[in-house]
């Protein structure tokens, strides 16, 4: 009864991902040839995207938050110098990282990666963390108190579907702020106790 219990849950966050994919936005990223320039096309329903560009030392370059909608904008780089640049759409549940190639006149996409972030639900004395661990790695759970100070701390092996509900009924008030780390990204999450 229980292995039922688990496989029924399983498949309703599945679901209820699949779902939330669909009305994630979709993003389509061109180049166009001499001019230096990148197209950018965006289609985000009901959601809002943080697009960046930034250099091959982290600096940024561009940097705009756009709401739900239909976009289309060209990024003009024939003032940047050669090397290569990084462009990021970030949206609620996943982050599209582009690299971006600038050599002699000429501009080429050579990557592109996808990642699943974790899904945060904010109730009044509660943080829902939901992760989509698609390489089973190892993900680290933290939570700090406004003064920097470890109050919790957990680590999660090989599970597909990392869940956690962080209680902070009780806590003293101020700022905390929830990561959750794989072994290569870091996402964080503040929650306020009043």
């Amino acid at each position: 009864m229980k292995t039922i219990v688990k496989i029924t849950t399983v498949v309703a966050f599945m679901f209820a991902t699949v779902a939330g994919m669909a009305r994630e936005p979709k993003l389509d990223v061109v180049t166009l040839g001499n001019s230096k320039s990148v197209l950018m096309t965006l289609d985000a329903p009901g959601q809002s995207v943080k697009i960046q560009l930034l250099d091959s030392d982290s600096n940024s370059i561009y940097f705009e938050k756009l709401s739900n909608g239909h976009f289309s904008k060209k990024l003009n780089m024939k003032d940047l110098k050669d090397g290569n640049y990084y462009l990021i759409a970030e949206s609620g549940l996943k982050s599209n990282t582009y690299t971006i190639s600038l050599e002699k006149g000429e501009i080429k996409i050579i990557d592109s990666v996808v990642d699943a972030k974790p899904f945060f639900r904010k109730t009044r004395n509660k943080v829902f963390m939901n992760f989509l661990n698609l390489d089973k790695s190892e993900i680290s759970l933290k939570v700090y108190d406004q003064n920097y100070r470890l109050v919790f701390s957990e680590t999660v092996s090989d599970k597909l579907i990392v869940e956690k509900a962080f209680n902070f009924e009780g806590a003293y008030s101020g700022s905390y702020m929830v990561v959750v780390s794989d072994d290569t990204k870091t996402y964080s999450e503040e929650f306020v106790v009043n």
